[in-house]
Protein backbone atom coordinates (compact mmCIF):
# COMPACT_ATOMS: atom_id res chain seq x y z
CA UNK A 1 0.00 0.00 0.00
CA UNK A 2 2.56 2.10 -0.93
CA UNK A 3 1.72 3.41 -4.57
CA UNK A 4 -1.04 5.83 -3.60
CA UNK A 5 -5.02 5.11 -3.06
CA UNK A 6 -4.24 1.33 -4.02
CA UNK A 7 -6.38 -0.01 -0.50
CA UNK A 8 -8.63 -2.59 -1.07
CA UNK A 9 -10.80 -4.91 1.00
CA UNK A 10 -8.40 -7.53 0.97
CA UNK A 11 -6.00 -5.54 2.82
CA UNK A 12 -8.20 -4.87 5.52
CA UNK A 13 -8.82 -8.08 6.35
CA UNK A 14 -7.16 -10.51 8.89
CA UNK A 15 -3.91 -12.34 7.01
CA UNK A 16 -4.72 -16.21 6.12
CA UNK A 17 -3.55 -19.12 8.54
CA UNK A 18 -0.97 -21.04 8.10
CA UNK A 19 -2.86 -23.56 6.61
CA UNK A 20 -5.14 -21.54 4.44
CA UNK A 21 -1.92 -19.72 3.30
CA UNK A 22 -0.97 -24.14 2.36
CA UNK A 23 -4.22 -24.58 0.86
CA UNK A 24 -3.83 -20.98 -1.12
CA UNK A 25 -0.49 -22.10 -2.73
CA UNK A 26 -1.44 -25.83 -3.50
CA UNK A 27 -5.35 -25.34 -4.47
CA UNK A 28 -4.52 -27.59 -7.27
CA UNK A 29 -3.77 -30.26 -5.21
CA UNK A 30 -6.22 -29.22 -2.61
CA UNK A 31 -8.82 -29.55 -5.23
CA UNK A 32 -7.71 -33.02 -6.66
CA UNK A 33 -7.84 -34.97 -3.12
CA UNK A 34 -10.69 -33.53 -3.08
CA UNK A 35 -12.80 -35.17 -5.88
CA UNK A 36 -10.96 -38.34 -5.33
CA UNK A 37 -12.61 -38.34 -1.66
CA UNK A 38 -15.84 -37.43 -3.51
CA UNK A 39 -15.25 -40.63 -5.57
CA UNK A 40 -14.36 -42.58 -2.72
CA UNK A 41 -17.08 -41.84 -0.85
CA UNK A 42 -19.80 -41.92 -3.38
CA UNK A 43 -19.07 -45.07 -5.31
CA UNK A 44 -17.06 -47.34 -2.97
CA UNK A 45 -20.29 -48.74 -0.86
CA UNK A 46 -21.92 -49.01 -4.21
CA UNK A 47 -18.93 -51.11 -5.35
CA UNK A 48 -18.74 -52.85 -1.74
CA UNK A 49 -22.58 -53.76 -2.28
CA UNK A 50 -22.15 -55.39 -5.91
CA UNK A 51 -19.17 -56.98 -4.72
CA UNK A 52 -21.13 -58.80 -1.88
CA UNK A 53 -23.81 -59.50 -4.48
CA UNK A 54 -22.00 -60.36 -7.51
CA UNK A 55 -24.13 -63.34 -7.95
CA UNK A 56 -26.92 -61.54 -9.00
CA UNK A 57 -25.21 -58.23 -10.61
CA UNK A 58 -24.28 -57.74 -13.98
CA UNK A 59 -20.60 -57.21 -15.25
CA UNK A 60 -21.52 -53.87 -16.93
CA UNK A 61 -22.46 -52.66 -13.55
CA UNK A 62 -19.14 -52.13 -13.00
CA UNK A 63 -18.64 -50.31 -15.74
CA UNK A 64 -21.36 -48.17 -15.12
CA UNK A 65 -19.36 -47.34 -11.79
CA UNK A 66 -16.23 -46.60 -13.70
CA UNK A 67 -18.20 -43.88 -15.57
CA UNK A 68 -19.67 -42.27 -12.89
CA UNK A 69 -16.03 -42.24 -10.79
CA UNK A 70 -14.60 -40.62 -13.91
CA UNK A 71 -17.10 -38.15 -14.36
CA UNK A 72 -17.25 -36.84 -10.89
CA UNK A 73 -13.28 -36.74 -11.07
CA UNK A 74 -14.32 -33.46 -13.33
CA UNK A 75 -17.46 -32.35 -12.06
CA UNK A 76 -15.53 -28.80 -11.44
CA UNK A 77 -14.71 -28.37 -14.98
CA UNK A 78 -18.22 -29.45 -16.96
CA UNK A 79 -20.42 -29.29 -13.61
CA UNK A 80 -23.90 -29.78 -16.44
CA UNK A 81 -22.57 -32.08 -18.35
CA UNK A 82 -21.34 -34.14 -15.38
CA UNK A 83 -24.26 -34.11 -13.61
CA UNK A 84 -26.22 -35.37 -17.08
CA UNK A 85 -24.16 -38.08 -17.36
CA UNK A 86 -23.96 -39.38 -13.54
CA UNK A 87 -27.65 -39.01 -13.43
CA UNK A 88 -27.93 -41.40 -16.70
CA UNK A 89 -25.52 -43.59 -15.62
CA UNK A 90 -27.36 -43.72 -11.92
CA UNK A 91 -30.60 -44.91 -13.71
CA UNK A 92 -29.10 -47.59 -15.72
CA UNK A 93 -27.29 -49.08 -12.15
CA UNK A 94 -30.36 -50.79 -10.72
CA UNK A 95 -30.83 -52.59 -13.79
CA UNK A 96 -27.40 -54.26 -13.59
CA UNK A 97 -27.70 -54.97 -9.51
CA UNK A 98 -31.66 -55.42 -9.68
CA UNK A 99 -33.22 -54.44 -6.30
CA UNK A 100 -29.85 -51.99 -4.94
CA UNK A 101 -31.80 -49.01 -6.28
CA UNK A 102 -30.84 -45.74 -7.31
CA UNK A 103 -27.41 -45.32 -5.91
CA UNK A 104 -27.97 -41.35 -4.55
CA UNK A 105 -24.24 -40.63 -2.96
CA UNK A 106 -23.18 -39.92 -6.45
CA UNK A 107 -26.01 -38.27 -8.13
CA UNK A 108 -26.13 -36.01 -4.68
CA UNK A 109 -22.43 -34.88 -5.29
CA UNK A 110 -23.11 -34.12 -8.98
CA UNK A 111 -26.44 -31.78 -8.66
CA UNK A 112 -24.47 -29.95 -5.22
CA UNK A 113 -21.51 -29.20 -7.88
CA UNK A 114 -24.15 -27.84 -10.54
CA UNK A 115 -26.20 -25.98 -7.55
CA UNK A 116 -23.21 -24.54 -6.20
CA UNK A 117 -21.50 -23.32 -9.67
CA UNK A 118 -24.12 -22.78 -11.79
CA UNK A 119 -27.86 -20.78 -11.92
CA UNK A 120 -30.41 -22.11 -9.84
CA UNK A 121 -32.62 -23.13 -12.90
CA UNK A 122 -29.93 -25.14 -14.40
CA UNK A 123 -29.87 -26.89 -10.36
CA UNK A 124 -33.24 -27.21 -10.67
CA UNK A 125 -33.33 -28.96 -14.09
CA UNK A 126 -30.84 -31.69 -12.74
CA UNK A 127 -32.86 -32.37 -10.36
CA UNK A 128 -35.51 -33.20 -12.48
CA UNK A 129 -33.62 -35.63 -14.23
CA UNK A 130 -33.45 -37.73 -10.75
CA UNK A 131 -37.35 -38.24 -10.59
CA UNK A 132 -37.73 -40.39 -13.68
CA UNK A 133 -34.46 -41.60 -12.39
CA UNK A 134 -35.61 -42.73 -9.48
CA UNK A 135 -38.63 -43.84 -10.71
CA UNK A 136 -36.81 -46.32 -12.96
CA UNK A 137 -34.67 -47.53 -10.13
CA UNK A 138 -37.87 -48.93 -8.45
CA UNK A 139 -39.11 -51.21 -11.26
CA UNK A 140 -36.47 -53.97 -9.89
CA UNK A 141 -37.97 -53.70 -6.48
CA UNK A 142 -41.53 -54.13 -7.45
CA UNK A 143 -40.73 -57.10 -9.68
CA UNK A 144 -39.26 -58.60 -7.03
CA UNK A 145 -42.31 -58.10 -5.40
CA UNK A 146 -40.76 -55.64 -2.86
CA UNK A 147 -42.27 -51.98 -2.01
CA UNK A 148 -39.70 -49.60 -2.78
CA UNK A 149 -38.65 -46.82 -0.36
CA UNK A 150 -39.82 -44.42 -2.52
CA UNK A 151 -39.99 -41.17 -0.16
CA UNK A 152 -35.63 -41.83 -0.16
CA UNK A 153 -35.09 -41.96 -3.23
CA UNK A 154 -34.27 -38.95 -3.70
CA UNK A 155 -33.82 -37.43 -0.30
CA UNK A 156 -29.98 -36.68 -0.97
CA UNK A 157 -30.52 -34.93 -4.10
CA UNK A 158 -32.67 -32.69 -2.54
CA UNK A 159 -30.67 -32.15 0.42
CA UNK A 160 -27.65 -31.33 -2.08
CA UNK A 161 -29.34 -29.32 -3.99
CA UNK A 162 -30.60 -27.05 -1.32
CA UNK A 163 -26.86 -26.62 0.28
CA UNK A 164 -25.44 -26.06 -3.00
CA UNK A 165 -28.01 -22.88 -3.52
CA UNK A 166 -27.11 -21.51 -0.48
CA UNK A 167 -22.86 -21.95 -1.30
CA UNK A 168 -23.35 -20.37 -4.14
CA UNK A 169 -25.47 -17.79 -2.81
CA UNK A 170 -23.10 -17.14 0.09
CA UNK A 171 -20.37 -17.07 -2.33
CA UNK A 172 -21.90 -14.36 -4.73
CA UNK A 173 -23.36 -11.96 -1.89
CA UNK A 174 -19.41 -12.27 -0.47
CA UNK A 175 -18.46 -11.51 -3.96
CA UNK A 176 -21.10 -8.32 -4.19
CA UNK A 177 -20.39 -7.08 -0.74
CA UNK A 178 -16.30 -7.23 -1.76
CA UNK A 179 -17.28 -4.95 -4.93
CA UNK A 180 -19.41 -2.77 -3.46
CA UNK A 181 -16.71 -2.24 -0.19
CA UNK A 182 -13.86 -1.68 -3.01
CA UNK A 183 -16.08 0.78 -4.63
CA UNK A 184 -16.76 2.61 -2.15
CA UNK A 185 -13.17 2.85 -1.09
CA UNK A 186 -11.95 3.73 -4.53
CA UNK A 187 -15.00 6.75 -4.50
CA UNK A 188 -13.55 7.97 -1.04
CA UNK A 189 -10.83 7.76 -2.79
CA UNK A 190 -11.46 10.30 -5.96
CA UNK A 191 -13.19 12.64 -3.26
CA UNK A 192 -9.92 13.23 -1.35
CA UNK A 193 -7.54 13.24 -4.84
CA UNK A 194 -10.28 16.12 -5.57
CA UNK A 195 -9.98 17.52 -1.86
CA UNK A 196 -6.34 17.38 -2.07
CA UNK A 197 -6.10 19.38 -5.58
CA UNK A 198 -8.13 21.97 -4.24
CA UNK A 199 -6.16 22.72 -1.42
CA UNK A 200 -2.89 22.07 -3.77
CA UNK A 201 -5.09 24.99 -6.14
CA UNK A 202 -5.92 27.48 -2.98
CA UNK A 203 -1.94 27.24 -1.94
CA UNK A 204 -0.63 27.67 -5.09
CA UNK A 205 -2.66 30.20 -6.37
CA UNK A 206 -2.28 32.23 -3.42
CA UNK A 207 1.34 31.89 -3.20
CA UNK A 208 1.59 33.09 -6.71
CA UNK A 209 -0.88 35.87 -6.73
CA UNK A 210 0.54 37.22 -3.80
CA UNK A 211 4.05 36.99 -4.87
CA UNK A 212 3.05 38.84 -8.51
CA UNK A 213 1.47 41.48 -6.31
CA UNK A 214 5.12 42.20 -3.98
CA UNK A 215 7.15 41.93 -6.78
CA UNK A 216 5.27 44.05 -8.93
CA UNK A 217 5.21 46.78 -6.04
CA UNK A 218 8.91 46.24 -5.22
CA UNK A 219 9.69 47.35 -8.45
CA UNK A 220 7.71 50.23 -8.61
CA UNK A 221 8.60 51.57 -5.58
CA UNK A 222 12.42 50.19 -5.85
CA UNK A 223 14.32 53.74 -6.89
CA UNK A 224 11.57 56.35 -4.53
CA UNK A 225 11.76 53.81 -1.45
CA UNK A 226 14.66 51.10 -1.87
CA UNK A 227 13.53 49.92 2.37
CA UNK A 228 9.77 49.31 1.38
CA UNK A 229 11.12 47.51 -1.83
CA UNK A 230 13.62 45.68 -0.05
CA UNK A 231 10.67 44.52 2.61
CA UNK A 232 8.45 43.54 0.16
CA UNK A 233 11.40 41.55 -1.71
CA UNK A 234 11.81 39.96 1.75
CA UNK A 235 7.92 38.68 1.95
CA UNK A 236 8.06 37.63 -1.18
CA UNK A 237 11.19 35.11 -0.01
CA UNK A 238 8.45 34.35 3.06
CA UNK A 239 5.27 34.10 0.86
CA UNK A 240 7.28 31.43 -1.00
CA UNK A 241 8.94 29.54 1.78
CA UNK A 242 5.42 29.14 3.69
CA UNK A 243 3.65 27.91 0.42
CA UNK A 244 6.51 25.50 -0.14
CA UNK A 245 6.12 24.04 3.40
CA UNK A 246 2.14 24.04 2.60
CA UNK A 247 2.67 22.02 -0.66
CA UNK A 248 5.33 19.57 0.74
CA UNK A 249 2.52 18.54 3.72
CA UNK A 250 -0.20 18.39 0.71
CA UNK A 251 2.30 16.22 -0.92
CA UNK A 252 2.97 14.38 1.61
CA UNK A 253 -1.05 13.47 2.82
CA UNK A 254 -1.44 12.51 -1.37
CA UNK A 255 1.71 10.20 -0.68
CA UNK A 256 0.26 8.61 2.41
CA UNK A 257 -3.03 8.45 1.14
CA UNK A 258 -4.05 4.99 2.87
CA UNK A 259 -2.52 6.04 5.73
CA UNK A 260 -5.93 7.64 6.96
CA UNK A 261 -6.11 10.32 4.36
CA UNK A 262 -9.21 11.79 5.55
CA UNK A 263 -8.33 12.41 9.12
CA UNK A 264 -5.27 14.19 8.01
CA UNK A 265 -6.58 16.31 5.56
CA UNK A 266 -9.03 17.47 8.37
CA UNK A 267 -6.15 17.65 10.92
CA UNK A 268 -4.25 19.65 8.71
CA UNK A 269 -6.35 22.58 9.40
CA UNK A 270 -4.50 23.01 12.53
CA UNK A 271 -1.21 23.90 11.11
CA UNK A 272 -3.25 26.93 9.18
CA UNK A 273 -2.19 30.29 9.76
CA UNK A 274 -4.76 32.72 11.42
CA UNK A 275 -6.98 34.98 9.20
CA UNK A 276 -5.34 37.84 10.73
CA UNK A 277 -2.33 36.90 9.55
CA UNK A 278 -3.86 36.26 6.07
CA UNK A 279 -5.58 39.58 5.97
CA UNK A 280 -1.74 40.42 6.83
CA UNK A 281 -0.07 39.17 4.02
CA UNK A 282 -2.67 40.39 1.83
CA UNK A 283 -1.95 44.04 2.98
CA UNK A 284 1.52 43.42 2.25
CA UNK A 285 1.05 42.84 -1.13
CA UNK A 286 -0.86 46.42 -1.87
CA UNK A 287 -4.86 45.49 -1.26
CA UNK A 288 -6.57 47.34 2.06
CA UNK A 289 -7.89 44.48 4.45
CA UNK A 290 -10.64 44.43 7.33
CA UNK A 291 -11.51 41.43 9.44
CA UNK A 292 -14.43 41.95 11.38
CA UNK A 293 -16.14 39.14 13.54
CA UNK A 294 -19.20 39.30 15.04
CA UNK A 295 -20.97 36.98 17.49
CA UNK A 296 -19.57 34.30 19.70
CA UNK A 297 -16.03 32.56 18.37
CA UNK A 298 -16.05 29.92 16.07
CA UNK A 299 -16.53 26.39 17.23
CA UNK A 300 -12.97 24.91 17.81
CA UNK A 301 -13.28 22.64 14.77
CA UNK A 302 -10.46 21.60 12.87
CA UNK A 303 -12.20 20.90 9.34
CA UNK A 304 -14.22 23.83 9.73
CA UNK A 305 -11.48 26.40 10.84
CA UNK A 306 -9.66 24.80 7.70
CA UNK A 307 -13.06 25.54 5.45
CA UNK A 308 -13.35 29.22 6.64
CA UNK A 309 -9.51 29.63 6.15
CA UNK A 310 -9.81 28.70 2.54
CA UNK A 311 -12.58 30.36 1.60
CA UNK A 312 -11.43 33.67 2.70
CA UNK A 313 -8.12 33.09 1.15
CA UNK A 314 -9.16 31.70 -2.06
CA UNK A 315 -11.61 34.87 -2.20
CA UNK A 316 -9.46 37.41 -2.02
CA UNK A 317 -6.68 35.71 -4.05
CA UNK A 318 -9.41 36.39 -6.89
CA UNK A 319 -9.61 39.63 -5.78
CA UNK A 320 -6.31 40.02 -6.11
CA UNK A 321 -6.25 38.38 -9.64
CA UNK A 322 -9.23 39.41 -11.13
CA UNK A 323 -10.36 42.52 -10.03
CA UNK A 324 -8.78 45.69 -11.44
CA UNK A 325 -8.61 48.48 -9.45
CA UNK A 326 -9.49 47.06 -6.51
CA UNK A 327 -8.11 48.94 -3.61
CA UNK A 328 -10.08 47.63 -0.31
CA UNK A 329 -11.49 44.24 0.99
CA UNK A 330 -14.13 43.42 3.53
CA UNK A 331 -13.72 40.06 5.59
CA UNK A 332 -16.63 39.87 7.72
CA UNK A 333 -17.05 36.17 9.96
CA UNK A 334 -20.45 36.39 11.85
CA UNK A 335 -21.77 33.66 13.83
CA UNK A 336 -24.92 33.20 14.54
CA UNK A 337 -27.50 30.15 15.82
CA UNK A 338 -27.36 28.51 12.25
CA UNK A 339 -23.75 28.41 12.01
CA UNK A 340 -21.09 30.91 10.51
CA UNK A 341 -22.08 33.12 7.61
CA UNK A 342 -18.38 34.21 5.38
CA UNK A 343 -18.72 37.43 3.91
CA UNK A 344 -15.89 38.66 1.11
CA UNK A 345 -16.63 42.50 -0.59
CA UNK A 346 -14.28 44.21 -2.10
CA UNK A 347 -14.42 47.39 -5.01
CA UNK A 348 -12.95 46.08 -7.92
CA UNK A 349 -14.04 45.54 -11.46
CA UNK A 350 -13.44 41.84 -13.26
CA UNK A 351 -10.75 42.10 -15.42
CA UNK A 352 -11.69 41.65 -19.08
CA UNK A 353 -10.67 37.99 -20.13
CA UNK A 354 -8.62 36.59 -17.27
CA UNK A 355 -11.78 35.75 -15.21
CA UNK A 356 -10.61 31.56 -15.19
CA UNK A 357 -14.45 29.66 -14.65
CA UNK A 358 -14.29 26.62 -12.80
CA UNK A 359 -11.28 27.34 -10.44
CA UNK A 360 -11.47 29.66 -7.49
CA UNK A 361 -15.68 30.53 -7.61
CA UNK A 362 -15.90 26.61 -7.84
CA UNK A 363 -13.47 26.15 -5.30
CA UNK A 364 -15.36 27.88 -3.06
CA UNK A 365 -18.79 26.69 -3.85
CA UNK A 366 -16.93 22.58 -3.02
CA UNK A 367 -15.84 23.66 -0.26
CA UNK A 368 -19.46 24.78 1.08
CA UNK A 369 -20.97 21.93 -0.09
CA UNK A 370 -18.57 19.62 1.18
CA UNK A 371 -19.22 21.11 4.87
CA UNK A 372 -22.80 20.93 4.34
CA UNK A 373 -23.14 24.56 3.48
CA UNK A 374 -23.86 27.35 0.52
CA UNK A 375 -22.43 29.78 -1.39
CA UNK A 376 -23.42 32.53 -3.78
CA UNK A 377 -20.77 34.87 -5.27
CA UNK A 378 -22.47 37.76 -7.21
CA UNK A 379 -21.57 41.61 -8.48
CA UNK A 380 -22.02 44.11 -5.94
CA UNK A 381 -24.50 47.04 -6.87
CA UNK A 382 -22.43 50.33 -7.68
CA UNK A 383 -18.92 48.40 -7.99
CA UNK A 384 -17.15 45.48 -7.00
CA UNK A 385 -17.86 41.84 -5.98
CA UNK A 386 -19.50 40.02 -3.06
CA UNK A 387 -18.78 36.15 -2.26
CA UNK A 388 -21.28 35.20 0.74
CA UNK A 389 -21.26 31.72 2.08
CA UNK A 390 -23.36 29.93 5.21
CA UNK A 391 -21.94 27.06 6.76
CA UNK A 392 -23.35 24.68 9.49
CA UNK A 393 -21.63 25.22 13.02
CA UNK A 394 -21.31 22.14 15.39
CA UNK A 395 -22.76 22.24 18.67
CA UNK A 396 -25.07 25.45 18.42
CA UNK A 397 -24.00 28.54 19.81
CA UNK A 398 -21.28 29.26 21.92
CA UNK A 399 -21.94 30.61 25.33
Amino acid sequence: MTQGLSVKLDDLRRPPTRLAAWVRRHQRGVDLAIDIVVVLLACVPQMIAMILRDSAGEWWGYLILAVVAAALMVRRRWPFTVMVVVGVACALSPLAQPGYGFPQGPFAFAIYTVASRQSTARALLGYGIALPATVLATVPYSLNGVRPPLPLLDSFSLLALIIGVIVRNRREHNEWLTRFVNQRIENAAVTERTRIAAEMHDVVAHALTMVVSLADGARSIREKDPEKADAAVAQIASTGREALGEMHRTLGLLRNADAGLDANLHHSGDNLPSLEELVDDVRAAGLGVTLTRTGPSVPEDTALRQTIYRIVQESLTNTLRHAAGATRAAVAITRSGRGVVITVEDDGAPVAGRIIPGHGLAGIAQRARAYGGTAQSEPRIGGGWRTRVELPAPGGVDG
